[in-house]
């Protein structure tokens, strides 16, 4: 007498947790922060995203608040990046 197979339990295959945890989206997003980290230019947001980074994998999961705030913080290295130094008039005003 052969088993049921698994279509026949009726399981929620979808709802079965990754095997190995690089599979997983919490797990590649605190990659993507330690590749900011390591890249040198967010060392201004470097508690915030530490933090956010020691929460997602303590937690095993991601929130879109913690994506929407490394998304932030991205932005504002991109929009450092293009605005110019003031560099002062040439010449006084009275």
């Amino acid at each position: 007498m052969a088993g049921k197979s698994l279509d026949d339990l009726g399981l929620p295959l979808d709802d079965l947790p990754a095997l190995d945890q690089r599979d997983t989206d919490w797990y590649r997003f605190a990659q993507e922060i330690d590749d900011l980290l390591a890249t040198g230019r967010y060392t201004w947001a470097e508690d915030s995203l530490s933090g956010i980074r020691e929460t997602v994998l303590k937690l095993e999961r991601v929130t879109d608040g913690q994506r929407r705030a490394v998304g932030n913080i991205e932005a504002a290295v991109e929009q450092r990046q293009y605005r110019r130094r003031y560099e002062g008039h040439s010449r006084r005003y009275r």
